[in-house]
Formats: structure tokens, C-alpha cells, sequence
């Protein structure tokens, strides 16, 4: 049986940031990291976006750590292409799908997510995919300059970022939505109104409130057959629904999930010395008072961390305020707190290829806010998400900084 001090369960982002929160703490101590890709830990952003416009893009600029990182740090231990069969709560005991028994005395459980699949006739077709790991990625990337028209399930992150990198190989996007608007969980619908439009003038088309009933094809995808049954031809179709959180191991340990690993604000699972970070964490939400699970870069990176300290024997409470990021097009877009909850708005600028923020409110009171090409505001309107302002405390602060521009307004959808 191998013991480490510390061992780490996937190869994510999350799981690289608990190395870094570790080593914050505890210099010296021994700590195995396993995760089943081929790869260490690398970013996924890119992989919608950079990564996927660059047939050149060696995989080496995705990895959080720079080459030969991992081998350099005493004391640390990667394996990579590891699958963890079983845990042993009582024990802190991890079983490998080859029979390797490992202890360790704090273990984190950083094990992400799956795409959502469908369950419909013609989605072994090939041409058809999901987007989750680099192999994902460059199986899209190498299929994508011999397509014309990309079916893409779903108005989410993966759906509009490939909607604008398919743009760059001249592919004709159509995207199908179940909800009425796109990023639905996001956005409120002024604001989702002006991203569709701003996608339809480049090239992008839409279906919503629409459902991919039966993808067709002669081996390869063709079209794809909606519950209305028009039929909508296509050579390439991602499927991007969802992200189903990997609770599998820490369920069959009899550990509490609810789509999510469900941790205490230190990052600590209902077992002790048992820890969950990133995508597959539940944990309690400091500015809005719930339970919530998180799937993107900044949360994963600053989950990562401090559950990371935590387990080297500190007791900080997860206060991070994180934020969604994407790029498509020429537009930076940074979203702070739960817009999509807005019932008003106040917006700074003008929605276009400039600068603006919008301030959105729930029962008078700040509970997001959209920044497009504002990258100079983050700080500003991560603290004042944080803080949950009142309209009129928004005014007199949007006053002080001379954004006479700002209009307070009233939201449709």
C-alpha cells in the first residue's frame, strides 16, 4: 500500500490550485496527484475557442503548469492515465482500477464533470461529438475544415463559443435551443436579445425553443430532425447541454451528493478529512445564501486553492465571489453574481462592440452584473455583486465615478 500525505483525485484546474494552496501551507508534505487523462493538468476554456481556431496549437500551451513542473517538485507525485475504482471513507483508502491500494490522510475529490449526452436515435453517427477533454477538441478541430454546417445542441458556453470559432472556418452555425433566449440561466432576456442578434449579423442562426428529436445520416451525420419535424441539414453536430458532475466515486462511498459533491464552506465533504473542489463541489453560496455548484475557470482556480489549505490544516471559509468569462467575436463578456434573476436593469454605455457594463437588480438590490469589453471593471463589479447594493446606493456610487450614461431601465423576458 502507498501513503501519501495528500492525495488529489483529478486533473483539472482545481486540482492544480489545491497543489498550489497546499504547498501555501505545508512546504514539504507528500502529495499524489491521479487523474485519468493521458495529459496533466491542463485549462478547458481554450478548447471552444483558441485552441479550436489554431490547427497548429500544440497541446503543451493548455497545461496549467509549465513542462516538466509536475517531475521538479519534491515531494509531488503525478500519475497520469490513473482511473480511481473505489474510495474507503473510513480508511482514507483509494483502489485503483488496476488493484493499487492508496492511503491518504486528507484526500480531495476534484473529479469534474461528463457532458450531458442525448438519448436519441443517430448519435453514434459519426461526425457527431461532445466537448469536454483535448481529444474532444481536436477530433472537432480536424472535422470541422471539411464541414459547411455545424448543428450545435444548445445556446450555452460550448454552443455559442463554437458558433463563433466555426465562423473562423467559414462553417455555417445553427443552434438549437430548448429555451427561448441563449446563456438562459445567465442572461436576462434584454441582454440575451442583443447576443442573439449580435451572432444572427455574424453568421449564426437559431432555433429556439426547439428539440433535436433523431440526428440521420448513411454512417455520417446529414441532418437532424426536430420535434416539429422540420429537418435542419448538417455535416458536424456538437451536443452541448450539460455537465454531468462526476459523484460516482464519492456516492459509492456513502458520502452526501446532490448533483455535486456537497461540501461545508472549507471545502470539507460530509466524511472527514474528505474534500471536494471545482465543477463537482456543492458548497454554500457566501453571497446568496444556497447551496450552489459552479462550472467554470476562476471558481475552479480559487476553490482549488483554498480547499487545498484547508486540508494542509487551515480554516478559511470560501468568500470568492467568482465570475463567468468567454470571448466570441470581438466581444469580452464578464459576468458577475446571477443576472438571469434581474427583474431591472442599469447599463453603462451602449450593448455593442464597445464598452459597457450592465448593473442588474433583484427586489432592488444588485445581483449581477454583465461586463462587455470592460475588463477594467472586474474588480469594481465584483465588489459591488459582493456587497448587494441597493439601486440607490448603485446610483450614487455610479455618480461618484461620473457614468452619467447610466439609465435605469426596465427588463422584457
Amino acid at each position: 500500500m502507498q501513503e501519501f500525505q495528500y492525495v488529489i483525485v483529478g486533473g483539472g484546474l482545481a486540482a492544480a490550485s489545491a497543489v498550489d494552496g497546499i504547498r501555501e501551507v505545508d512546504g514539504s508534505g507528500s502529495i499524489l496527484v491521479l487523474t485519468d487523462e493521458a495529459e496533466p493538468p491542463y485549462h478547458r476554456p481554450p478548447l471552444s475557442k483558441e485552441y479550436m481556431q489554431g490547427p497548429d496549437v500544440p497541446r503543451e500551451l493548455l497545461h496549467v503548469k509549465p513542462d516538466g513542473w509536475f517531475e521538479d517538485q519534491p515531494g509531488l507525485t503525478l500519475r497520469t492515465g490513473t482511473r480511481v475504482a473505489s474510495l474507503d471513507p473510513k480508511r482514507l483508502l483509494l483502489t485503483t482500477d488496476t488493484d493499487e491500494v492508496i492511503q491518504g490522510d486528507r484526500i480531495l475529490l476534484a473529479t469534474g464533470g461528463r457532458p450531458e449526452t442525448l438519448a436519441i436515435q443517430g448519435i453514434d453517427l459519426e461526425g457527431v461529438f461532445t466537448l469536454r477533454s483535448v481529444e474532444d477538441a481536436e477530433a472537432i478541430r480536424a472535422d470541422a475544415p471539411d464541414s459547411e454546417v455545424a448543428l450545435l445542441i444548445g445556446a450555452g458556453f460550448i454552443g455559442m463559443e463554437l458558433a463563433a470559432s466555426f465562423r473562423k472556418f467559414v462553417i455555417d452555425p445553427v443552434i438549437v435551443e430548448l429555451q427561448d433566449r441563449v446563456w438562459s440561466n445567465m442572461l436576462p432576456g434584454s441582454v440575451a436579445k442583443f447576443m442573439q442578434t449580435y451572432f444572427e449579423e455574424r453568421g449564426v442562426a437559431f432555433r429556439f425553443e426547439s428539440r433535436v428529436e433523431e440526428l440521420r445520416g448513411d454512417g455520417r451525420v446529414e441532418s437532424a430532425i426536430l420535434e416539429t419535424g422540420d429537418e435542419i441539414p448538417c455535416d458536424l453536430v456538437v451536443v452541448g447541454v450539460g455537465l454531468v458532475p462526476n459523484v460516482e466515486l464519492a456516492s459509492s462511498a456513502g458520502m452526501a451528493v446532490m448533483d455535486g459533491i456537497i461540501v461545508d464552506t472549507y471545502g470539507e465533504t460530509s466524511h472527514g478529512h474528505i474534500y471536494a473542489a471545482g465543477d463537482v463541489a456543492r458548497y454554500p453560496d457566501p453571497i446568496f445564501g444556497d447551496a450552489t455548484r459552479v462550472e467554470h475557470w476562476d471558481h475552479a482556480k480559487a476553490h482549488g486553492r483554498l480547499t487545498g489549505r484547508n486540508m494542509a490544516g487551515e480554516r478559511e471559509a470560501y468568500d470568492h465571489l467568482s465570475y463567468f468569462f468567454t470571448n466570441a467575436f470581438d466581444l469580452s463578456i464578464s459576468v458577475f453574481g446571477r443576472p438571469a434573476m434581474a427583474d431591472r436593469t442599469i447599463v453603462s454605455g451602449e450593448l455593442g462592440s464597445s464598452r459597457s457594463v450592465v448593473y442588474c437588480a433583484s427586489d432592488d438590490r444588485v445581483c449581477g452584473t454583465i461586463l462587455i469589453n470592460a475588463n477594467d471593471a472586474l474588480d469594481d463589479c465584483r465588489d459591488i455583486v459582493q456587497r448587494r447594493l441597493t439601486l440607490d446606493e448603485l446610483r450614487d456610487r455610479l455618480a461618484r465615478f461620473e457614468e452619467p450614461d447610466a439609465e435605469l431601465g426596465e427588463l422584457v423576458g
